[in-house]
């Protein structure tokens, strides 16, 4: 994609706009750098997986559980996420990915892959808080080591209460490639007409109405 003053050139043709809103998610980086924006900073993609509770253990957990978070890294952990449906989700983890769409073990894995391993190289070697996800995380595709986190929050889980979920997730972090830190929280940049909101992990989480009038209020032009 490229940006001119009033308009952007996709593989679909050419779009004009008044106001131009990034919150691509996954994408939202390469979007941002074809507005000169948020050049320093470059995304890394990690592959949330999850598991459901098996009824009547399901019925059992009434609201969504959370651990205290752990500050030395912005991943929240296992967690238990009751929907309105009623299942309970539990994850999800934090695993590098190899693609900003690798929902499978190769699935979604593309020529970017590799420029995305350089990268992970790259915070492995520099950053201990990565290198760190990175040793533990993938721990958890053995049932064993999920289900240990899960019963730190709900000491009576069985093992026999939990099964696999096909729901998975890819969250878009974003990395100072400059100082070579994950970045702890949203990040909003602003070029001309255009915004662009960098960083956003969750496309549910709890403050999104909150946070979009924030956008509204301090970084679209009035």
């Amino acid at each position: 994609m490229k940006a001119g003053r009033n308009f952007i050139t996709t593989k679909k043709g050419d779009l004009g706009y008044g106001l131009f809103i990034n919150a691509a998610g996954a994408y939202s980086d390469t979007v941002a750098h074809s507005f000169g924006a948020g050049m320093t900073y470059r995304l890394i993609p990690f592959k949330g997986i999850y598991k459901t509770l098996k009824r009547p253990a399901a019925d059992l957990i009434r609201s969504s559980i959370y651990p205290v978070p752990n500050i030395r890294n912005p991943f929240l952990g296992i967690h238990f996420t009751r929907s309105v449906h009623g299942e309970v989700y539990l994850g999800p983890t934090a695993i590098p990915a190899f693609g900003r769409e690798n929902y499978g073990i190769l699935k979604g894995m593309d020529p970017e892959a590799f420029v995305i391993l350089w990268r992970d190289a790259l915070m492995f070697l520099n950053n201990r808080k990565f290198r760190g996800v990175a040793l533990e995380e993938p721990k958890k595709y053995l049932f064993a080591s999920f289900f240990r986190d899960a019963r730190k929050l709900v000491k009576d889980l069985r093992p026999e209460d939990v099964e696999d979920s096909p729901k998975a997730g890819i969250r878009p972090q974003l990395v100072n490639m400059e100082t070579h830190e994950l970045v702890m929280d949203f990040l909003v940049e602003r070029v001309g007409r255009s915004v662009h909101v960098l960083n956003s992990i969750s496309p549910a989480f709890t403050s999104s109405m909150s946070f979009a009038a924030m956008v509204a209020d301090q970084y679209v032009p009035k």
